[in-house]
């Protein structure tokens, strides 16, 4: 930690770009943070010296709970697996530790699978089928899943992964019946082993995978379209973008969490874009909690909204309406301070130098000239999955 602290005195941060927050986070959790701090201020290109007050903002505005969760888990999950073998929620993969961080249930939406893991010694089986079980029917309910503990999930509800896994008979898995006998081909059939290094001993880790629908992806889009058409239809807004948002920000996982706080689809940051959308939806000052973020009701709220005042107050002025869209998109991650700067260190400037160009000027401006590489990469990969997804809307 002495090393993030010392990267504080380093540099100054103006706006709220979550890549800020993002990387410093990523100092606090890496595992060679001397290395870490080093290679963040040679990639740092612009040191902003004018605003130091703005410090001590953004550092507040980095979830120091959900921080100090990770740091636990790591440490609970690292008596049990080692070190090395340390497996997180990200994104767009969910983790949910059971049995005393024993078991471990690890749903990762980029491959297209469910892993379920266990280190126990004894009743191999036993322990498997409990997991395997508890990730079929984990409900859709974000109330009922923590995370960052072993606490048992309550069953019963509809599941989160409906109609995303099929059991060997090509059902959908609704019923805990279903459940256990997938679960008994599955251990019977597919159970695997394999050797990890724990404490530099070797260790026994047994393992079932269990396959995600090639079309899960969509199921998840379909499961969130009639929110999608709500909100972007209040706003006006393209609901291919806010598609396209979502699948870059998290997949389409509802329980999307990072390691800067990020939490839920479109990856709501609580002390910015979090209490800026409640602000203008609700009029009064609150930072919206994990839980309330993680409904995808209320998450999507809060992310279209948080568009609307990009595109309406922090970049207000745009004049052509496929460069302002260019903007808000590169805002959303990087920061409305960080698109201006781009174009000119003025805020009224900019706006003139974006109104004298092009679109595709400005498009080429957010891919070359933002400071945040993250920022230039992400705005390209959410216009190309914009056209991906207006063609299927």
């Amino acid at each position: 930690m002495r090393y993030l602290i010392f990267f504080i005195t380093l540099f100054f941060f103006i706006g709220c770009a979550k890549s800020d927050y993002t990387a410093l986070a990523n100092v606090a959790f890496s595992k060679d943070p001397a290395s870490a701090v080093k290679v963040l201020a040679r990639n740092k290109s612009v040191h902003y010296v004018s605003n130091p007050e703005q410090l001590t903002k953004d550092l507040k505005n980095l979830d120091i709970n959900i921080r100090d969760l990770f740091v636990a888990l790591i440490g609970e999950v690292s008596k049990e697996w080692g070190k090395d073998n340390v497996e997180e929620s990200e994104k767009t993969k969910t983790v949910k530790y059971i049995q005393n961080f024993q078991s471990r249930v690890l749903v990762d939406f980029d491959a297209g699978e469910v892993r379920i893991e266990t280190v126990v010694s004894q009743k191999i089986e036993e322990h498997l089928k409990e997991a395997i079980v508890m990730a079929l029917l984990m409900p859709d309910d974000p109330r009922q899943v923590d995370l960052f503990d072993t606490s048992s999930i309550k069953l019963g509800d509809t599941p989160y992964l409906y109609n995303e896994v099929l059991d060997d008979q090509n059902k959908p898995i609704r019923w805990e019946w279903r459940a256990n006998r997938y679960a008994d081909i599955l251990l019977k059939n597919s159970l695997q082993t394999r050797t990890i290094t724990k404490d530099n001993r070797p260790l026994k880790l047994s393992y079932v995978r269990i396959p995600m629908v090639k079309t899960h992806a969509a199921v998840r889009e379909n499961k969130f379209a009639p929110l999608v058409k709500t909100y972007a239809q209040r706003y006006n807004l393209s609901q291919a973008l806010v598609y396209a948002i979502i699948q870059t920000e998290s997949n389409f996982n509802q329980y999307a969490i990072s390691k800067s706080g990020a939490v839920g689809l479109m990856q709501i940051m609580k002390a910015t874009a979090g209490k800026d959308a409640y602000k203008e939806l609700t009029g009064k000052t609150w930072e919206p909690t994990r839980e309330y973020l993680f409904d995808a009701k209320n998450n999507i709220e809060m992310g279209t909204t948080y568009l609307h005042i990009l595109r309406h107050r922090y970049l207000a002025g745009i004049s052509h309406p496929l460069s302002s869209e260019y903007c808000i998109i590169s805002g959303y991650n990087g920061g409305a301070g960080t698109v201006l700067r781009a174009f000119h260190s003025n805020q009224d400037k900019a706006k003139a130098r974006i109104n004298s160009l092009t679109p595709a000027q400005v498009y080429r401006v957010l891919r070359e000239d933002v400071a945040y590489e993250e920022t230039r990469n992400y705005v390209k990969k959410v216009v190309d999955s914009k056209k991906k997804f207006a063609r299927t809307n």
